[in-house]
Protein backbone atom coordinates (compact mmCIF):
# COMPACT_ATOMS: atom_id res chain seq x y z
CA UNK A 1 0.00 0.00 0.00
CA UNK A 2 1.38 3.43 -0.97
CA UNK A 3 1.58 5.85 1.98
CA UNK A 4 -0.62 8.93 1.86
CA UNK A 5 2.37 11.22 1.32
CA UNK A 6 3.70 9.23 -1.60
CA UNK A 7 2.97 11.26 -4.69
CA UNK A 8 1.95 14.81 -3.86
CA UNK A 9 3.30 17.50 -1.53
CA UNK A 10 1.22 18.83 1.39
CA UNK A 11 -1.93 20.58 0.16
CA UNK A 12 -1.76 24.34 -0.02
CA UNK A 13 -5.35 25.68 0.03
CA UNK A 14 -4.19 29.03 -1.36
CA UNK A 15 -2.27 27.66 -4.35
CA UNK A 16 -3.83 28.02 -7.82
CA UNK A 17 -5.59 24.93 -9.15
CA UNK A 18 -5.78 24.01 -12.83
CA UNK A 19 -8.24 21.38 -14.06
CA UNK A 20 -7.91 19.79 -17.50
CA UNK A 21 -10.30 17.39 -19.19
CA UNK A 22 -10.16 15.60 -22.55
CA UNK A 23 -13.52 14.69 -24.09
CA UNK A 24 -14.70 13.36 -27.46
CA UNK A 25 -15.51 16.25 -29.80
CA UNK A 26 -19.26 15.67 -30.03
CA UNK A 27 -22.16 18.11 -30.23
CA UNK A 28 -23.32 17.07 -26.77
CA UNK A 29 -19.91 17.73 -25.22
CA UNK A 30 -19.62 21.08 -27.02
CA UNK A 31 -22.99 22.11 -25.54
CA UNK A 32 -21.93 20.90 -22.09
CA UNK A 33 -18.69 22.89 -22.33
CA UNK A 34 -20.60 26.05 -23.28
CA UNK A 35 -22.95 25.54 -20.33
CA UNK A 36 -19.98 24.99 -18.03
CA UNK A 37 -18.42 28.23 -19.20
CA UNK A 38 -21.64 30.10 -18.34
CA UNK A 39 -21.72 28.53 -14.87
CA UNK A 40 -18.10 29.38 -14.20
CA UNK A 41 -18.69 32.98 -15.21
CA UNK A 42 -21.60 33.11 -12.78
CA UNK A 43 -19.49 31.72 -9.95
CA UNK A 44 -16.67 34.08 -10.87
CA UNK A 45 -19.09 36.99 -10.42
CA UNK A 46 -20.09 35.62 -7.01
CA UNK A 47 -16.44 35.19 -6.03
CA UNK A 48 -15.82 38.85 -6.78
CA UNK A 49 -18.75 40.06 -4.71
CA UNK A 50 -16.98 39.88 -1.35
CA UNK A 51 -18.29 36.48 -0.20
CA UNK A 52 -14.80 35.09 0.36
CA UNK A 53 -14.78 32.65 -2.57
CA UNK A 54 -11.59 32.17 -4.57
CA UNK A 55 -11.29 33.68 -8.04
CA UNK A 56 -12.17 31.58 -11.07
CA UNK A 57 -10.28 31.95 -14.33
CA UNK A 58 -11.64 31.76 -17.86
CA UNK A 59 -12.52 28.35 -19.28
CA UNK A 60 -10.39 27.63 -22.34
CA UNK A 61 -11.76 25.18 -24.90
CA UNK A 62 -9.66 23.83 -27.77
CA UNK A 63 -10.37 21.19 -30.36
CA UNK A 64 -7.48 18.78 -30.94
CA UNK A 65 -7.40 17.12 -34.41
CA UNK A 66 -7.17 13.36 -34.30
CA UNK A 67 -3.77 13.31 -35.99
CA UNK A 68 -2.41 15.81 -33.43
CA UNK A 69 -3.85 13.86 -30.49
CA UNK A 70 -1.60 10.90 -31.32
CA UNK A 71 1.56 12.93 -30.68
CA UNK A 72 0.60 16.07 -28.71
CA UNK A 73 1.33 14.39 -25.36
CA UNK A 74 4.97 14.05 -26.38
CA UNK A 75 5.43 17.79 -25.83
CA UNK A 76 5.15 17.07 -22.10
CA UNK A 77 8.50 15.23 -22.24
CA UNK A 78 11.25 17.59 -23.44
CA UNK A 79 14.98 16.93 -23.48
CA UNK A 80 16.25 17.74 -19.98
CA UNK A 81 19.77 18.62 -18.87
CA UNK A 82 20.72 18.06 -15.24
CA UNK A 83 24.43 18.74 -14.88
CA UNK A 84 26.23 16.27 -17.12
CA UNK A 85 23.13 14.11 -17.40
CA UNK A 86 20.86 14.61 -20.41
CA UNK A 87 17.48 12.84 -20.38
CA UNK A 88 15.71 12.52 -23.70
CA UNK A 89 12.67 10.57 -24.92
CA UNK A 90 13.20 8.19 -27.86
CA UNK A 91 11.56 10.55 -30.38
CA UNK A 92 13.84 13.52 -29.61
CA UNK A 93 17.39 14.09 -30.78
CA UNK A 94 20.25 15.64 -28.82
CA UNK A 95 23.61 16.85 -30.06
CA UNK A 96 25.77 15.50 -27.26
CA UNK A 97 28.56 17.67 -25.93
CA UNK A 98 31.84 16.22 -24.57
CA UNK A 99 31.18 14.67 -21.18
CA UNK A 100 27.41 14.37 -21.63
CA UNK A 101 25.81 11.30 -20.09
CA UNK A 102 22.80 10.84 -22.37
CA UNK A 103 19.98 8.64 -21.09
CA UNK A 104 17.06 7.67 -23.34
CA UNK A 105 13.90 7.07 -21.31
CA UNK A 106 10.57 6.02 -22.77
CA UNK A 107 7.86 7.60 -20.56
CA UNK A 108 5.71 4.59 -19.80
CA UNK A 109 3.95 3.18 -16.78
CA UNK A 110 6.97 3.26 -14.45
CA UNK A 111 7.97 6.29 -12.37
CA UNK A 112 11.07 8.17 -13.45
CA UNK A 113 11.27 10.54 -16.43
CA UNK A 114 13.33 13.36 -14.90
CA UNK A 115 10.34 15.68 -14.62
CA UNK A 116 9.61 15.07 -10.94
CA UNK A 117 11.73 16.91 -8.33
CA UNK A 118 12.60 13.68 -6.51
CA UNK A 119 14.16 12.24 -9.66
CA UNK A 120 16.03 15.48 -10.37
CA UNK A 121 17.39 15.54 -6.81
CA UNK A 122 18.61 11.96 -7.17
CA UNK A 123 20.22 12.77 -10.53
CA UNK A 124 21.94 15.75 -8.89
CA UNK A 125 23.35 13.33 -6.33
CA UNK A 126 24.66 11.08 -9.09
CA UNK A 127 26.34 14.09 -10.68
CA UNK A 128 28.04 14.72 -7.31
CA UNK A 129 29.25 11.14 -7.15
CA UNK A 130 30.54 11.33 -10.72
CA UNK A 131 32.39 14.60 -10.05
CA UNK A 132 33.94 13.04 -6.94
CA UNK A 133 35.11 10.02 -8.95
CA UNK A 134 33.01 7.58 -6.91
CA UNK A 135 31.21 6.03 -9.88
CA UNK A 136 34.34 5.49 -11.96
CA UNK A 137 36.13 4.02 -8.92
CA UNK A 138 33.62 1.21 -8.42
CA UNK A 139 35.31 -2.21 -8.46
CA UNK A 140 34.68 -4.31 -11.55
CA UNK A 141 33.47 -7.23 -9.44
CA UNK A 142 30.87 -7.28 -6.70
CA UNK A 143 27.52 -5.53 -6.49
CA UNK A 144 28.47 -2.25 -8.19
CA UNK A 145 25.78 0.42 -7.79
CA UNK A 146 22.31 -0.72 -6.68
CA UNK A 147 19.07 1.16 -7.39
CA UNK A 148 16.36 0.25 -4.88
CA UNK A 149 12.88 0.90 -6.27
CA UNK A 150 14.31 1.39 -9.74
CA UNK A 151 11.07 2.35 -11.50
CA UNK A 152 11.93 3.27 -15.10
CA UNK A 153 15.61 2.53 -14.43
CA UNK A 154 16.53 6.17 -15.06
CA UNK A 155 18.89 6.48 -12.07
CA UNK A 156 20.69 3.22 -12.78
CA UNK A 157 21.08 4.12 -16.48
CA UNK A 158 22.38 7.59 -15.56
CA UNK A 159 24.93 6.11 -13.14
CA UNK A 160 26.20 3.74 -15.83
CA UNK A 161 26.42 6.52 -18.40
CA UNK A 162 28.32 8.63 -15.87
CA UNK A 163 30.99 5.97 -15.52
CA UNK A 164 29.81 3.20 -13.19
CA UNK A 165 31.11 -0.11 -14.53
CA UNK A 166 28.03 -2.13 -13.61
CA UNK A 167 25.03 -2.25 -11.33
CA UNK A 168 21.58 -3.61 -10.63
CA UNK A 169 18.06 -2.46 -9.94
CA UNK A 170 15.27 -3.98 -7.91
CA UNK A 171 11.56 -3.17 -7.81
CA UNK A 172 8.43 -4.79 -6.40
CA UNK A 173 6.38 -3.89 -9.52
CA UNK A 174 6.66 -6.13 -12.58
CA UNK A 175 5.67 -3.21 -14.84
CA UNK A 176 8.63 -1.25 -13.48
CA UNK A 177 10.96 -4.22 -13.97
CA UNK A 178 9.86 -4.55 -17.59
CA UNK A 179 10.17 -0.80 -18.19
CA UNK A 180 13.64 -0.63 -16.63
CA UNK A 181 14.87 -3.58 -18.67
CA UNK A 182 13.53 -1.94 -21.82
CA UNK A 183 15.23 1.35 -21.03
CA UNK A 184 18.55 -0.32 -20.27
CA UNK A 185 18.35 -2.10 -23.61
CA UNK A 186 17.39 1.18 -25.30
CA UNK A 187 20.62 2.70 -23.97
CA UNK A 188 22.81 -0.27 -24.82
CA UNK A 189 23.39 -1.01 -21.12
CA UNK A 190 21.79 -4.43 -20.69
CA UNK A 191 25.14 -6.20 -20.51
CA UNK A 192 26.26 -4.01 -17.59
CA UNK A 193 23.18 -4.22 -15.37
CA UNK A 194 20.47 -6.54 -14.16
CA UNK A 195 16.92 -5.75 -13.05
CA UNK A 196 15.10 -8.09 -10.69
CA UNK A 197 11.63 -8.29 -9.19
CA UNK A 198 11.85 -8.02 -5.42
CA UNK A 199 12.89 -5.82 -2.54
CA UNK A 200 15.31 -5.59 0.35
CA UNK A 201 17.32 -7.24 1.83
CA UNK A 202 19.96 -7.54 -0.87
CA UNK A 203 21.99 -10.70 -1.25
CA UNK A 204 25.20 -8.64 -0.99
CA UNK A 205 25.91 -5.15 0.31
CA UNK A 206 26.94 -2.59 -2.31
CA UNK A 207 29.42 0.30 -2.20
CA UNK A 208 26.85 2.71 -3.67
CA UNK A 209 23.08 2.49 -3.17
CA UNK A 210 20.41 4.78 -4.61
CA UNK A 211 16.85 4.78 -3.25
CA UNK A 212 14.20 7.18 -4.54
CA UNK A 213 11.42 6.21 -2.14
CA UNK A 214 8.85 8.09 -0.10
CA UNK A 215 9.79 9.12 3.43
CA UNK A 216 7.59 6.49 5.05
CA UNK A 217 9.46 3.73 3.23
CA UNK A 218 12.88 5.20 4.04
CA UNK A 219 11.89 5.17 7.71
CA UNK A 220 10.36 1.70 7.59
CA UNK A 221 13.26 0.20 5.62
CA UNK A 222 16.06 2.13 7.34
CA UNK A 223 17.75 -0.97 8.87
CA UNK A 224 17.57 -2.81 5.54
CA UNK A 225 18.84 0.21 3.61
CA UNK A 226 21.77 0.51 6.02
CA UNK A 227 22.51 -3.20 5.63
CA UNK A 228 22.45 -2.78 1.84
CA UNK A 229 25.35 -0.31 2.02
CA UNK A 230 28.77 -1.90 2.39
CA UNK A 231 31.10 -0.56 5.11
CA UNK A 232 32.59 2.68 3.79
CA UNK A 233 29.86 2.87 1.16
CA UNK A 234 27.25 5.54 0.51
CA UNK A 235 23.48 5.85 0.26
CA UNK A 236 21.71 8.42 -1.91
CA UNK A 237 18.15 8.80 -0.58
CA UNK A 238 15.51 10.87 -2.39
CA UNK A 239 11.72 11.17 -2.41
CA UNK A 240 11.48 12.79 1.03
CA UNK A 241 9.17 15.66 1.93
CA UNK A 242 10.92 18.52 3.71
CA UNK A 243 8.44 18.13 6.56
CA UNK A 244 9.64 14.55 7.13
CA UNK A 245 13.34 15.06 6.47
CA UNK A 246 14.43 15.21 10.12
CA UNK A 247 12.41 12.11 10.94
CA UNK A 248 13.94 10.26 8.00
CA UNK A 249 17.47 11.34 8.92
CA UNK A 250 16.91 10.19 12.51
CA UNK A 251 15.76 6.74 11.34
CA UNK A 252 18.74 6.30 9.00
CA UNK A 253 21.15 7.48 11.69
CA UNK A 254 19.64 5.04 14.16
CA UNK A 255 20.29 2.30 11.60
CA UNK A 256 24.00 3.18 11.56
CA UNK A 257 24.34 5.69 8.72
CA UNK A 258 25.96 9.13 8.94
CA UNK A 259 24.57 12.17 7.13
CA UNK A 260 27.04 13.79 4.71
CA UNK A 261 24.93 16.19 2.67
CA UNK A 262 21.35 17.38 2.28
CA UNK A 263 19.88 19.34 -0.66
CA UNK A 264 16.38 20.15 -1.79
CA UNK A 265 13.98 21.44 -4.39
CA UNK A 266 10.64 22.92 -3.37
CA UNK A 267 8.91 20.54 -0.96
CA UNK A 268 11.43 17.73 -1.52
CA UNK A 269 14.77 16.74 0.00
CA UNK A 270 17.56 14.33 -0.92
CA UNK A 271 20.24 12.97 1.38
CA UNK A 272 23.69 11.47 1.08
CA UNK A 273 24.79 9.21 3.91
CA UNK A 274 27.79 6.99 4.59
CA UNK A 275 28.05 3.65 6.34
CA UNK A 276 30.89 3.61 8.82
Amino acid sequence: MIPADALTPPHDPLAPVRIRAWLPDTAANQAAAAALRDELERFAAIAGSGLGLRGIGELAIRSIPAEEWATTWRAEFPVLRLGRIVIRPPWSEHAAEPGDAVVVIDPGQAFGTGLHPTTRLALAGLNRWADAGLLAALPRDGAGIVDVGTGSGILLAAALQLGASHGSGVDIDQLAVDAARGNLERNGLSARATITLGSLPLAHAAPLVVANLVAALHIQLAPLLAAAVAPGGRLLASGIFTARADETIAALRAAGLTLVERWGEGEWVALELTHG
